[in-house]
C-alpha cells in the first residue's frame, strides 16, 4: 500500500520531506514546514497527537487520508478534536462515484475497495466531495485540516486520483497547491524541454513516414495530435516563464502524450500478436449477474482483446463452485467462469483461468468477506498451520505483507494445489491456466520465509544442513527454495497437459533482474521458459520507463536465447493512454509478441479510443502460440509488404539499385516459402538463413541510418526478432 501511495503521490509534484520519529522532544519550530500529509492512517500515538496539535495552533494544515482497516480510539479522538466524527470504515459492495464540488473532478471508487463513514461536528468544517450513490461525504476539511476519507493513492485511476487531492487542496486553501509545488529549475527545464523534444521528432518522423509509404492510417489524426502537442509545448514554455510549475509540468505531460498517440497510430497495425488482459475478482464481482458479465466481455473483445484472464482462485477461494474449496462467498448463486468461457468463446476471445498459487490467504480479502484480517484463507484453515509457510519467529506474515503462503516444499499441500487445477482443466473448457504467486513472498535479509518445520525439514534432507540466514549456506538454500518452485511447475505443467494437451500454461511473473529475483521471491521463470514447462512468460513491467521495457524485454529474449515467449505486463492505473501508446510501441520494438495489460477495471474511455484506434485498429489474425507456423508465414508477410513499400519508392528508397537490398527481399520470400511447403528436418537450415537475413538487414538499415533515415527502422528490425521466437518455439 506505502509503495502505491508513493507512486500516486510522486505524479502530484508536491515539494516534500518525510518525518519520521516524532517524539516529546520534536519542535514544531523546527520542523520548517507548513504542511504535513498524514496517508493511510489508522492509528496516531500520543507524541504525534501533541505534536500535530501544536503544529495546528501554530497555522500548520494537515492533509489526513484513511487507511486500509478500523481506526484506533486515539486517531477517532484526535479526528474529532478537528471536527470530523469517524462513525465506521466500510468495504465497498458496488462501485462509488466520488463527485467533486471544484471543477467537476468525479472519480470511480471501485468495488472492494474501502471508506470511512464520516459526519462533521464543527461549523468551519466543510464538505468538497460526496460519494453520488449514498451522498455520504467523501472529503472534508476546514482552514487547517483536509480528511479524505478513502485509501488515497490505492485504487482509484491514477491521475483522478491526483487531480483530487489537489482540487481538494485548492478548495479549502485557495491556491495553495500551487504554493506547494516544487520549482522547475534551469536543468530540470532543458531536461524536460529535451525529453518532448525527442518524442516530437519521433512523432514528426512517424507522420513523414506514414506519408512516403502511404500507410492505412488517419493522417488527419496523426496531424491533429501532433499539432495538440505543439501547442501543450508552447503552454509549458510559457507557464514556466511565469512560475506556473505545476501546470507546466502538466502541459509538458500532456505534450508527451500527444506526441506518443501519434507514435502508436502511425506505425502498422501487428496482426499477429497476444493482445491480453487481466480481469480481476473485483471487476468480475461488480457484474451481479451474468449478462453484465457477458456484456463486460463483449467490450473487450470488441476493443481488441484476444485473451482474457479470468481471475478464478483468489486468496485460497474459488469463483466456481468447486468440490475441493469452499466457493468465494462474494459470488454466490450463479458461476461466473461458466459464464465467462461461453461468452469468450462466443466473441472469439480465449480465456484463461487465472489463479493463486502459493498465497492462499489474503487480509484484504477476509475484510470483503467479513472475515478477521489475521485469517489464513480456506485451505490453511483446513489443513492445519502445518501446512503453512512460516517466517523465523514463526509469523505466517512474512514482513507484514498481506498474503498467506503455503509451503512449496509441502508435498501435501502442492498436491492439492495440482488437484484444484486440475479440476478446472477437467470441468471447463478453458484456453489455458495462468499461475500467479508461482513464488516465495518478498523477502529482506532480516525476514526470510521457510522456517516451518516441514520446509525446514524438507531442506535438512536435501542437503544435511539447517537453514540459515546468511552466508554460503542461505546461497544454497535460497537455490534450493527456487527449485522447489521451478519443480511444482514442471510437475503442474505436466499433470495438466495430461488431461487437455493443447492447454496453454503461462505464469504472471516479476521483472526483477535474476540474481536479485532468485534472492529475494525464488521465481527463476527463465528457465521454465527455455524448458518449456510454460508456454509464455508475463512480467510485470510496472513501474519502467519506455527505454528501460525495450532494454529489459531485449536483455531477458538474449538470457532465454529466444527460446520462449514473453509478454510483457503493463498497469493501466498508474500510466496515461500516451504512456500507454509508449509502452505498446516499446514492446513490439523490443522483438516481442504482444502485450498484456491489467486490468479491465482500469480501462478508461481514453485509453480505449487509444487501443481501438491506435495499435488493436486492426483484428488479430492469430494468436501467436496457436498456430506458430501459420504465425510466421503471416508475419514474413508483413516483413515482406513493408519492404517493397521501402524499395518501390524511388524518392525515400535507399539505394534501390543496391545488391543488399535485393538480397534482403528475395531472402525473405524464399524464407516464405520455407515456411509455407515446412518440413521439421529443415528447423536448422531455416535457423540459418532467418541469421542471414537478420545480419543484411542490420547492414542494410545501417545505411539508413547513415542517410539519417533511420527512424525508419523501427517498422523492419523486430518482425525477424517475432519469427525468430516462434521458430524455437516450434522445435
Amino acid at each position: 500500500m506505502w509503495k502505491s501511495f508513493l507512486e500516486t503521490f510522486e505524479g502530484t509534484y508536491l515539494d516534500s520531506q518525510f518525518l519520521c520519529n516524532i517524539s516529546s522532544d520534536t519542535r514544531v519550530e523546527d520542523v520548517g514546514v507548513n504542511v504535513i500529509f498524514y496517508p493511510l492512517a489508522i492509528d496516531i500515538d500520543s507524541d504525534e497527537q501533541i505534536f500535530l496539535t501544536k503544529f495546528l495552533e501554530s497555522g500548520g494544515k494537515l492533509i489526513i487520508s484513511a487507511g486500509l482497516g478500523s481506526f484506533s480510539n486515539d486517531l477517532n479522538s484526535f479526528l474529532s478534536k478537528q471536527g470530523v466524527v469517524v462513525l465506521e470504515n466500510q468495504v465497498i459492495k458496488t462501485p462509488l462515484n466520488l463527485k467533486h464540488k471544484l471543477d467537476e473532478v468525479i472519480t470511480e471508487l471501485p468495488i472492494g475497495s474501502f471508506y470511512t463513514r464520516f459526519n462533521t461536528s464543527i461549523d468551519q468544517i466543510r464538505v468538497a466531495a460526496r460519494w453520488k450513490e449514498n451522498s455520504e461525504i467523501a472529503i472534508s476539511g476546514s482552514k487547517n485540516i483536509l480528511f479524505l476519507g478513502y485509501t488515497w493513492g490505492q485504487d482509484i485511476d491514477k491521475n483522478n486520483d491526483i487531480k483530487t487531492l489537489l482540487r481538494s487542496i485548492d478548495y479549502f486553501w485557495d491556491g495553495f497547491s500551487t504554493r506547494l509545488t516544487k520549482e522547475i529549475s534551469k536543468a530540470e527545464y532543458k531536461k524536460l524541454l529535451n525529453e518532448v523534444s525527442s518524442i516530437r521528432e519521433e512523432a514528426n518522423s512517424v507522420i513523414q513516414i506514414a506519408e512516403q509509404l502511404d500507410l492505412p492510417v488517419s493522417k488527419y489524426q496523426l496531424k491533429k495530435h501532433f499539432e495538440n502537442g505543439l501547442d501543450f509545448v508552447n503552454n509549458f514554455n510559457s507557464n514556466y516563464l511565469f512560475g506556473n510549475f505545476l501546470q507546466a509540468r502538466e502541459d509538458v505531460q500532456s505534450a508527451k502524450n500527444q506526441f506518443a498517440i501519434v507514435y502508436s497510430l502511425g506505425i502498422p497495425v501487428r496482426n499477429v500478436e497476444i493482445r491480453a488482459v487481466w480481469l480481476d475478482r473485483g471487476t468480475i464481482v461488480g457484474c451481479k449477474n451474468p449478462l453484465e458479465l457477458r456484456s463486460l466481455i463483449k467490450n473487450l473483445a470488441k476493443i481488441g482483446f484476444n485473451v482474457i484472464f479470468f481471475e478464478t482462485i483468489n486468496a485460497g477461494y474459488p469463483i466456481y463452485p468447486s468440490e475441493l474449496l469452499p466457493h468465494n462467498p462474494l459470488v454466490q448463486g450463479w458461476d461466473p467462469l461458466k459464464e465467462a468461457i461461453d461468452a469468450a468463446h462466443t466473441y472469439g476471445v480465449q480465456l484463461h483461468a487465472w489463479v493463486w498459487t502459493f498465497a492462499v490467504g489474503n487480509t484484504r480479502h477476509n475484510l470483503l468477506i467479513g472475515k478477521p484480517v489475521q485469517y489464513p484463507g480456506p485451505i490453511i484453515s483446513m489443513k492445519g498451520r502445518s501446512w503453512a509457510l512460516a517466517g523465523e519467529n514463526s509469523e505466517l506474515r512474512i514482513d507484514m505483507q498481506p498474503e498467506f503462503w503455503l509451503s512449496p516444499g509441502n508435498k501435501k499441500a502442492c498436491a492439492l494445489l495440482q488437484e484444484v487445477f486440475s479440476e478446472i482443466v477437467k470441468k471447463y473448457n478453458v484456453d489455458g491456466i495462468q499461475l500467479d504467486y508461482i513464488r516465495f513472498p518478498f523477502q529482506k535479509d532480516y525476514a526470510q520465509a521457510g522456517f516451518d518445520f516441514v520446509t525446514k525439514n524438507a531442506f535438512l534432507q536435501a542437503s544435511g544442513k539447517l537453514p540459515k540466514k546468511e552466508g554460503l549456506v542461505n546461497r544454497e538454500w535460497r537455490e534450493w527454495k527456487a527449485n522447489l518452485v521451478s519443480d511444482f511447475v514442471k510437475e503442474t505443467s505436466y499433470k495438466l497437459k495430461q488431461i487437455k494437451p493443447n492447454l496453454k500454461i503461462s505464469v504472471a511473473v516479476f521483472a526483477i533482474d535474476h540474481a536479485l529475483r532468485i534472492k529475494s521471491i525464488q521465481q527463476d521463470w527463465e528457465t521454465w521458459l527455455v524448458n518449456k514447462w510454460v508456454d509464455v512468460a508475463y512480467p510485470f513491467y510496472y513501474s519502467f520507463s519506455k527505454e528501460e521495457v525495450k532494454n529489459k524485454l531485449e536483455r531477458e529474449r538474449h538470457y532465454v536465447s529466444d527460446k520462449g515467449i514473453i509478454i510483457p505486463g503493463f498497469n493501466l492505473r498508474v500510466i496515461s493512454e500516451g504512456e500507454l501508446a509508449e509502452r505498446i510501441t516499446s514492446a513490439r520494438n523490443a522483438g516481442v509478441l504482444g502485450v498484456a495489460l491489467f486490468a479491465a477495471g482500469h480501462i478508461d474511455v481514453q485509453k480505449k479510443d487509444l487501443l481501438k484506434s491506435g495499435p488493436f485498429r486492426e483484428p488479430s489474425i492469430v494468436i501467436p502460440y496457436e498456430d506458430p507456423l501459420l504465425a510466421c508465414q503471416k508475419i514474413l508477410d508483413e516483413f515482406t509488404n513493408i519492404i517493397e513499400k521501402v524499395t518501390s519508392m524511388q524518392e525515400y528508397s535507399v539505394l534501390a539499385d543496391s545488391q543488399i537490398q535485393r538480397e534482403v527481399y528475395y531472402l525473405a520470400k524464399e524464407l516464405k516459402g520455407d515456411f509455407q511447403n515446412f518440413n521439421k528436418d529443415k528447423f536448422d537450415e531455416i535457423e540459418n538463413k532467418l541469421t542471414v537475413l537478420q545480419k543484411k538487414v542490420k547492414d542494410w538499415l545501417s545505411l539508413e541510418k547513415y542517410l539519417d533515415r533511420n527512424k525508419r527502422a523501427m517498422y523492419i528490425t523486430s518482425y525477424l526478432d517475432q519469427v525468430k521466437t516462434l521458430l524455437n518455439y516450434m522445435r
